[in-house]
């Protein structure tokens, strides 16, 4: 259950009155709730309009950062995870997915630089030699060919590229078509050496699975499977268990959820935009991805994220 209407316009038209940091700080005192944040890449520049994978630049990944710190408390995914408890501050954990090499290019240094905490939910793929993510292949695709004549070839029809996208999403055998097509152009993939610099910096790894397949679509055994293929082998490159978990997609039910918990994780994150509560599910926490918001607009959007009820 969201929150009421009147008190969602009433903390947009608050924050919006040049006390948002002080807004936040309270709303989340009342309400008791932690943030975690998604973010996929942050990169120098600005986005393009043919994106794909959602970016943030640099610069506004620090900013975004520094108002956290200044409204609230970075904290580790796992103190969240233990510690569900009211605090006087708000309280927000940085997660990143995927194998992006722009993880250890320029979201580290940041992350570093501000000391903050962050967990990087990883597939792993280059510790087994696999190529791209069929997100990314679309992407580059978009560069060289455009909208128009990938749809033309992929026989999709569609108005935009976010209707391409949720097609292609909902299509194994287009992101299979998509993949054939990719070309000579390889991954910019975090390899070894990323991931124990991640681990060597202070920063947690989770897992997120290997093929980065919909899990809610696979059978019992496939499901069983992806939870596990891969998952030793970043095991052993960072030294320790990966004990959290982000569903491909955010997308989870109840059946995945069971299935993560067997599996032996003790947290999973779905794509769902809302705090974490003391009395969620630990198998179905939500996260939320703030995407290219300036500063006070970023607040705002934690701010009514924070007053929202969790999952039960």
């Amino acid at each position: 259950m969201r929150s009421s209407g009147p008190f969602r316009v009433l903390a947009k038209r608050v924050l919006h009155a040049g006390v948002v940091r002080e807004a936040v700080r309270s709303i989340a005192a009342v309400r008791g709730h932690s943030l975690v944040l998604v973010y996929h890449r942050v990169a120098p520049g600005e986005p393009t309009a043919r994106e794909v994978v959602p970016s943030v630049s640099t610069e506004l990944f620090r900013r975004q950062l520094e108002a956290l710190a200044e409204v609230g408390e970075i904290a580790p995914l796992d103190v969240l995870v233990q510690d569900r408890d009211r605090h006087a501050r708000p309280r927000f954990a940085l997660t990143f997915d995927d194998d992006y090499a722009t993880h250890v290019d320029h979201a580290l240094p940041v992350l570093k630089a501000l000391d903050a905490p962050a967990t990087f939910f990883l597939s792993g793929r280059a510790l087994h030699g696999l190529g791209s993510y069929w997100f990314e292949v679309l992407e580059r695709l978009m560069d060289a060919v455009g909208l128009i004549e990938i749809s033309r070839l992929l026989d999709v029809q569609t108005d935009g590229l976010a209707e391409l996208i949720t097609a292609c999403e909902n299509n194994p055998a287009l992101q299979q078509k998509i993949v054939q097509g990719q070309g000579t152009d390889g991954p910019s993939h975090l390899d070894r050496s990323h991931i124990e610099a991640l681990s060597s910096a202070g920063m947690a790894v989770g897992f997120h699975t290997l093929h980065h397949e919909i899990l809610t679509r696979l059978r019992d055994d496939e499901l069983e499977a992806s939870l596990n293929i891969g998952r030793g082998e970043l095991e052993r490159v960072v030294g320790r268990p990966l004990p959290h978990f982000a569903y491909p997609h955010g997308k989870a039910d109840p059946r995945t959820a069971a299935k993560v918990r067997d599996a032996g994780y003790e947290a999973a994150w779905t794509g769902r935009p809302q705090p974490m509560h003391r009395r969620d599910d630990r198998y179905l926490l939500g996260r939320w991805e703030p995407g290219r918001s300036d500063v006070d607009d970023f607040l705002v959007g934690a701010a009514i994220r924070l007053i929202q009820r969790g999952h039960r």
